[in-house]
């Protein structure tokens, strides 16, 4: 093998004989860079999809809290067993 080239995004391939000078090109498909590249803007725009759906999600179901008040399920329990008695 003389050279790989894949700045085409193609993984192509030069063979050359030393003995009698015959050279023949192989095309082996896409280039793994390519491929690599290709998947990692995928997986960002799917990222910012569910990014944005996580956040608007969370700003619509987020229940509005009251200073002094417990947040969470947990919190409201062991408040009603921790206040203090009379």
């Amino acid at each position: 093998m003389t050279e790989k080239d894949t700045s085409s995004g193609r993984d192509i391939r030069e063979y050359l004989c030393p003995g009698c000078g015959n050279s023949d090109w192989e095309v082996h498909g896409t280039a793994m860079w390519k491929v690599l590249s290709n998947d990692w803007e995928e997986w960002e725009r799917e990222k910012a999809v569910r990014e944005a759906a996580e956040q608007a999600a969370s700003k619509a179901g987020q229940p509005k809290c009251t200073p002094g008040t417990p947040d969470s399920a947990w919190d409201r329990i062991r408040s009603f067993f921790h206040r203090e008695r009379p």
